[in-house]
C-alpha cells in the first residue's frame, strides 16, 4: 500500500446505542481466513458491502463478540472482512448477526483524528522476597483524539456531544480514501469507542474550534 492523502477520508459515529437493530439468523459461517457467512435469502437486503456487523452465538471463539465489516456480497452470502477462523476446529452452530448500516450511523465532520494506543504497564507483583517484581501487562486498546469546528446544526457534531453526555461506548469508523487500498473500501473500525473528553475553543476573529477524545474498549479492526 503506497501513502494516500486524507482527500475522501471520513469518519462516522453510531447513533445513540439502545435502538440497536434486530439481529440476523446466521444459516452457516466457514473455518476460513475470512469466515463467510451465509443468512437467509430474505435476509441479505440488510446487508451491503462496507457494513459493521456484530457476531454473536456462532460457537467460534475467532467470531463472537467481535466485530467485523461486509464484504463482497454474492447470492446470500459474503465474507467478514477481518475475521480468521481458519484455525477453529469446531464447526459454527447458528447464530446472528447484527448489521450497522449507513442508517445507524452519523458522519461526524472533523478536521483530524488521530489514534494512539497506549503502551503495556508493567504489572507489580512484589512480595517480601522481592520487592521490585514485574511481570509484563497488556497494551491497552488506546484513545482516539479528534479536532473540528464547532457546527450545531449538523448531526454528527450533536451526536458527539451526546456521547460526552451518555458515556455510552459506540462504533466510530474512518472510511479510507479510494486510494488508500487495493480493494478501494478500506476502514478502521473502533467497535467501543467512549466519548471520554471534550473542549470547546472561542477566540476573536477565528472559527469556533473543538477537541475531544474517546477511550476504546477494544483495539481497532483494519480492513485494509
Amino acid at each position: 500500500m503506497a501513502a494516500f492523502s486524507t482527500k475522501g477520508l471520513t469518519v462516522w459515529l453510531q447513533k445513540k446505542p439502545g435502538s440497536s437493530p434486530a439481529p440476523v439468523t446466521i444459516t452457516s459461517a466457514t473455518n476460513a481466513k475470512p469466515s463467510v457467512v451465509t443468512v437467509a435469502a430474505g435476509d441479505i437486503t440488510d446487508f451491503k458491502a462496507g457494513d459493521v456487523v456484530m457476531v454473536a452465538g456462532t460457537n467460534l471463539k475467532a467470531l463472537d463478540g467481535n466485530t467485523f465489516v461486509v464484504g463482497t456480497i454474492t447470492s446470500n452470502s459474503f465474507p467478514l472482512q477481518g475475521s480468521d477462523a481458519s484455525g477453529e476446529t469446531a464447526g459454527a452452530t447458528g447464530g446472528n448477526l447484527t448489521n450497522y448500516s449507513t442508517a445507524d450511523m452519523v458522519e461526524f465532520c472533523v478536521s483530524s483524528i488521530e489514534y494512539a494506543q497506549a503502551a503495556a504497564q508493567a504489572i507489580n507483583v512484589g512480595t517480601t522476597c522481592d520487592p521490585t517484581a514485574q511481570i509484563a501487562g497488556e497494551p491497552q486498546a488506546g484513545t482516539v483524539s479528534v479536532t473540528g469546528f464547532q457546527d450545531y446544526t449538523k448531526d454528527g457534531f450533536l451526536e458527539f456531544m451526546r456521547a460526552v453526555n451518555d458515556q455510552l461506548p459506540r462504533i466510530l469508523q474512518i472510511k479510507l480514501p479510494a486510494t488508500a487500498t487495493a480493494s478501494g473500501a478500506g476502514q478502521i473500525v473502533f467497535p467501543s469507542a467512549t466519548a471520554t473528553g471534550f473542549g470547546e475553543t472561542f477566540t476573536v476573529g477565528q472559527a469556533a474550534g473543538f477537541t475531544g477524545e474517546f477511550t476504546l474498549g477494544t483495539k481497532p479492526l483494519y480492513v485494509v
